[in-house]
């Protein structure tokens, strides 16, 4: 008997999600842009509308000068039940295909174009950050293919040959254990700043750096600007053929998962001044257009509009929720932001880097 009830339990759940995900499809809104040369991607991960709220409540903020490009909230569901993971997440937003949990760049049967890829092709340049390891979810949607986000050394190898031209991450041996791999593809490897600030960009690099937590960590010292290195990427990129940019705030995503509020809501400001920063260097180079999202929400978070409540008992869980997150776009609009999934991040950079 309670084996015929689980049976009952495993189909009702599977046509729940059936619906769920048929009911939450993109409306296929037209996407407008005007003589886009430049995108850049900035993705907060694990981060909810009440992180960005809470971090302006906790930091004493008033509304951001990016939020005035608010769009809609989109919907994150993967083909998986339940929640999405970053690596499903992050392939919807790189190549505009809903996958199962756990998937890169692939659909369990082949490899999935990315953003990236479609980018090199018109001879754009292409470049990734993140403070979290290059081989993570998101990093590794944007440069890698593989059925198993797991595969670290499969997507180290497949970065290796990638097209990109410029790749910024947390400090790992597994790159200098593959050195060879990308220096025989031309990549220069570096692990400072320093060195990476000094190499041109006639060379591609690849750069595994320390101490690019927040700034307003209040656990971490001696930390790597993350709006400095977005600045040297975006001068490393720009190009007469345009470029793509893809930056990743990780570790709202990693401290919502130990319910560390605090730490987590400076990452969320780190977001915030990368936003702002590239939000005035749009308004000053309107050629460029800019994507702010998120891939999931981390922690079922709960909203307080006193700072004195903001603690760690305001998440209701560990792991990812189903809430949508907010989208944010200048120099790309849509005519109806009814019902929108996650893949439309995708459209708009298609729409954005080939549209004249």
């Amino acid at each position: 008997m309670k084996i015929y009830f689980k049976r009952i339990l495993i189909v009702f759940l599977l046509v729940a999600n059936t619906i769920m995900f048929t009911s939450c499809k993109n409306n296929n809104p037209n996407i407008t842009t005007n003589n886009i040369q430049n995108l850049i991607i900035l993705i907060g991960d694990g981060m909810g509308e009440n992180h960005i709220d809470n971090a302006k409540t906790y930091f004493e903020l008033d509304t951001q000068p990016f939020e005035s490009n608010y769009i809609a909230n989109i919907n994150t569901s993967s083909l998986s039940l339940g929640a999405t993971d970053s690596a499903a997440a992050a392939t919807a937003l790189a190549t505009g295909v809903s996958v199962k949990n756990g998937r890169i760049g692939h659909d369990g049967d082949s490899a999935i174009k990315n953003i990236m890829e479609y980018a090199s092709d018109k001879n754009m340049l292409t470049g990734i950050i993140t403070n979290d390891n290059l081989f993570g979810a998101t990093p590794a949607a944007f440069s890698a293919h593989t059925k198993d986000r797991g595969n670290t050394l499969e997507i180290i190898q497949d970065q290796s040959t990638s097209s990109l031209d410029l790749m910024i991450g947390k400090y790992s041996g597994e790159y200098y254990t593959n050195e060879s791999l990308f220096t025989s593809n031309g990549f220069t490897m570096c692990d400072n700043t320093q060195d990476l600030y000094a190499t041109p960009n006639t060379q591609k690099v690849i750069a595994n750096l320390n101490n690019i937590y927040s700034i307003y960590n209040p656990g971490k010292t001696n930390q790597t600007n993350l709006v400095d290195l977005v600045d040297y990427a975006i001068n490393y990129l720009d190009n007469e053929n345009g470029f793509v940019l893809m930056v990743e705030c990780a570790y709202i995503d990693k401290f919502s998962h130990s319910n560390d509020i605090i730490p987590a809501l400076a990452e969320v400001r780190t977001l915030f001044d990368i936003a702002n920063y590239t939000n005035e260097y749009i308004n000053n180079n309107p050629d460029t257009a800019l994507i702010v999202t998120s891939d999931h929400e981390t922690g079922g978070l709960k909203y307080t509009n006193n700072k004195s409540k903001i603690n760690n008992n305001l998440y209701t869980k560990g792991g990812h929720s189903s809430k949508d997150v907010r989208l944010y776009s200048k120099g790309i609009t849509l005519d109806s932001t009814e019902n929108l999934r996650n893949t439309v991040v995708f459209d708009m950079s298609y729409t954005a880097i080939t549209k004249p």
